[in-house]
């Protein structure tokens, strides 16, 4: 279950690597936990992505760009759900 939350991470990591570092160098009880939550917050963005495509869909917007704007919310919902997890108001570790 935690694969996800790892994978996500590794899918931001550009933008959480210099705050957080690289978590093969994590350690502790918290890891394993905050990838699975990572994961499961994660799925929240799947609506707000399709609500924003249903959005561009009324406005004729190319499938192209609909797909492109799919998938940036998508990655950056998960770099938000890790900067929460992280070092925001959910901090786990």
């Amino acid at each position: 279950m935690g694969a996800l939350g790892g994978g996500l991470y590794y899918a931001a990591y550009p933008l959480l690597a210099p705050f957080f570092g690289n978590p093969d160098d994590w350690h502790g009880d918290w890891v394993w936990p905050t990838m699975i939550l990572a994961g499961m917050f994660w799925s929240l963005s799947f609506p707000v992505a399709g609500y924003l495509n249903h959005r561009l869909v009324l406005r004729r917007y190319t499938p192209g760009l609909r797909r492109a704007a799919y998938a940036c919310v998508l990655w950056l919902g998960a770099a938000i759900c890790w900067a929460l997890l992280l070092g925001g108001p959910l901090r786990i570790s």
